[in-house]
């Protein structure tokens, strides 16, 4: 029980931590057009004109992992990475907006959308939607039931409960509204995952929490035509620790680290302190919560794939 107070508290502190640290900014990729261009002939046989340009027009709405927080390389996180698959590998001019803020939850990201009538434009001109959301809406359940400062599983679980409840709600109305705006873009939906995962592996409470609040945003994506949702859960939570025995070793590992409690203080320290500057080497370094270059990497790679298996956002 000590120990999950403690695992909640540290999560908290964290992300508390990069709310401060994490600023606005949106990355805009400029279109790239390719303009076959015809010499003037004086010949009268007919030539064939040249194939226009492909386009594709992808919209990102979203949080801090749309907005790419954690990115060191400041290429846009997944969304400048996936423009840049596009373009490689199926030759098309892509246009990216990308509408990610830190810290937003569900109904933040809709109040903006419902606010911008630039952002509506966009949407509506979509061939391709994605969207990451759900995770600072869990947050808001875990502050709600620390905010005495005591916690328990029980009382957890109920405000789990209660938040899953309104973050149902929430979803349902901001996929809602997005479909009324776009009803043909397909929609790619990703998970969230727990970033505090390889330092907590012997408590498996939180990740409990993490796959309640997956299925609650499957479900509440499955009704909608054509959305997709994409689980990074295991591939960012796990890290390297990609197989049953090491995941094993490391819950071993961190039961003897954290046998004697420890406080959010000492963790942050052992973190910063960590050779490799993460543990996990999907997460950034600097606030060992969001992705990295290549934490978003493998976000892209899963969104390359779906994309790839639906295509209706093809010209």
């Amino acid at each position: 029980m000590k120990r999950f107070k403690i695992l909640i508290t540290t999560l908290l502190v964290v992300a508390t931590a990069v709310a401060g640290l994490a600023s606005w900014w949106l990355f805009q990729s400029n279109q790239v057009s390719i303009n076959a261009q015809t010499r003037p002939s004086t010949m009268k046989k007919i030539r064939k004109r040249p194939a226009k340009s492909k386009s594709v027009r992808l919209v990102a709405l979203g949080d801090s992992l749309t907005q790419g927080v954690g990115d060191q390389r400041k290429q846009g996180g997944y969304v400048g990475q996936i423009r840049q698959q596009l373009i490689k590998k199926d030759h098309l001019a892509v246009t990216t907006s990308n509408y990610g803020k830190a810290g937003d939850r569900s109904d933040q990201i809709q109040a903006r959308l419902t606010a911008s009538s630039a952002m509506q434009k966009k949407v509506k001109s979509a061939d391709a939607i994605v969207m990451t959301v759900g995770g600072n809406d869990l947050m808001q359940g875990f502050q709600a039931a620390t905010a005495d400062g005591s916690t328990s599983i029980a009382k957890m679980d109920t405000a789990v409960a209660n938040t899953q409840r309104t973050y149902a709600a929430k979803l349902t109305s901001l996929l809602t509204q997005v479909r009324s705006l776009n009803p043909t873009a397909p929609i790619f939906l990703f998970s969230i995952y727990n970033p505090v995962y390889v330092y907590f592996a012997n408590v498996p409470q939180l990740n409990v929490y993490i796959n309640e609040f997956n299925q609650t945003t499957k479900s509440v994506g499955k009704p909608f035509a054509r959305l997709y949702f994409m689980d990074i859960n295991q591939r960012l939570s796990y890290g390297q620790f990609d197989t049953v025995e090491k995941r094993a070793a490391l819950a071993t590992k961190d039961a003897q680290v954290n046998k004697n409690g420890v406080n959010g203080q000492t963790v942050e320290k052992s973190l910063m302190t960590n050779p490799d500057g993460e543990l996990n080497k999907y997460l950034s370094p600097a606030d060992h919560f969001h992705p990295n270059y290549t934490g978003y990497t493998q976000m892209t790679n899963v969104l390359y794939k779906t994309m790839q298996q639906h295509q209706q956002w093809r010209p």
